[in-house]
């Protein structure tokens, strides 16, 4: 009987470490599914040079004395919906240090069967907004815009330039290609810092000659739906070409107080 009665104990706890066994895996299973739902396999890199002046005409001397503009618009060529990724790589100074903001996280984004994006210059300063707790708000903002795809995509920038009170001046088109490199791409976060939240920096810092004599505006709204600080509301800006009142649509504006 004694023999019996610890058999019996013996296959008790064999089926509570047989369930136990069986949560835990059922828990594993699901952590690496949310975790392969934050990553996109990808086959096809392209660098899109980016230039864009965004809260003040471009004057550093790096380039002429103006307004910079760039669109990048992708195109799925194939009859399958596909998820890509893209982040933003700013262009620093030869030699300088890395900084925390040099090269954003990557954003994710699903593009039907023969359907297309573009990605303006607004867009691309959203992808600065936040970075661990921090907003970038822009001057000039120069680098590369990096897309990444299971397959390859049509990839063309459109760069337009003007004087800074004037109407378009300038454009060019370029085709970029791809270049095949194998990756695993782990998507980061796509939330906007909230109004009174987290912190912002200026980029140039204020001073430095991209702002001459002129004080830098903080850029609010647009397409990114940027915030103004607490105690501040978003205006049109003026300045600029986008003019709300006259059916121009994703208008960035500038925060007064």
């Amino acid at each position: 009987m004694k023999q019996l009665k610890l058999f019996k104990l013996f296959f008790i706890l064999l089926g509570l470490a047989s369930g136990s066994g069986f949560i835990d895996s059922q828990q594993t299973a699901q952590a690496e599914t949310k975790k392969y739902a934050e990553v996109i396999k990808t086959e096809y890199q392209y660098a899109a040079k980016i230039t864009c002046s965004l809260l003040l005409p471009h004057q550093d001397g790096a380039l002429a004395r103006g307004i910079y503009r760039t669109t990048v618009n992708i195109h799925n060529p194939t009859n399958k919906k596909i998820s890509i990724a893209a982040k933003v790589a700013l262009a620093t100074q030869f030699g300088s240090e890395p900084g925390p903001f040099d090269v954003t996280p990557f954003k994710g984004a699903e593009l039907q069967p023969d359907g297309a994006v573009g990605i303006n210059c607004f867009d691309i300063a959203s992808y600065f907004c936040p970075i661990d707790g921090v907003c970038v708000d822009f001057a000039f903002l120069e680098g590369f815009l990096v897309v990444k795809s299971p397959v390859p995509l049509d990839v063309v920038s459109v760069y337009t330039a003007r004087h800074t009170e004037s109407d378009v001046e300038s454009i060019a088109i370029e085709t970029v290609p791809p270049r095949k490199i194998q990756d695993t791409v782990k998507l980061g976060s796509t939330e906007h810092a909230k109004p009174g939240e987290g912190k912002r920096i200026d980029y140039p810092p204020k001073g430095s000659a991209a702002y001459s004599d002129q004080k830098p505006k903080q850029m609010c709204g647009g397409i990114a739906g940027f915030p103004c600080p607490e105690g501040m509301k978003c205006v049109d800006d003026p300045s600029d070409n986008c003019d709300p009142t006259k059916g121009d649509a994703d208008c960035a504006g500038m925060c007064v107080k």
